[in-house]
């Protein structure tokens, strides 16, 4: 799962790994394949404490690099096509994708963002993360 450092820290991957990980079989399946309301899941990422949390990451990572590479594209298209091919949900897809964007930058921009690291240490977990660590 989540490498880290010998002091808990998370070590950031690079995007190539980040997208061979999530490549790997069954990893979206045990994420999505569960019997779980999405729109309660996704009701619930609608907090004010988690969306300012997730548009706080989201702008620092514009203000270092505005632009996404090309394995970041290919990366948020293939989250979303194979989150809607599980769940069949595209608000679902859509968030997800979003996700694995700011996930993806981060690591290229080698942004160590305490916010951004929960979003993949629950999608590493094989959890959709849905609330902020306290």
């Amino acid at each position: 799962m989540t490498n880290r450092s010998e002091r808990g820290e998370i070590l950031l991957l690079t995007v190539n790994e980040l997208y061979s990980i999530i490549r790997t079989d069954g990893f979206f399946e045990n994420i999505f394949k569960k019997e779980v309301d999405w729109d309660k899941e996704l009701d619930a990422r609608d907090s004010d404490a988690f969306d300012a949390a997730w548009n706080s990451s989201c702008k620092a990572l514009n203000d270092i690099d505005s632009s996404e590479s090309k394995v970041i594209t290919e990366i948020r298209e293939y989250v979303f096509k194979e989150t809607f091919r599980i769940t069949q949900h595209a608000e679902l897809a859509g968030y997800t994708s979003d996700d694995f964007g700011l996930i993806a930058k981060a690591f290229e921009c080698r942004l160590d963002d305490a916010f951004i690291n929960s979003l993949w240490e629950s999608y590493d977990q094989r959890n959709f993360p849905n609330e902020i660590e306290e």
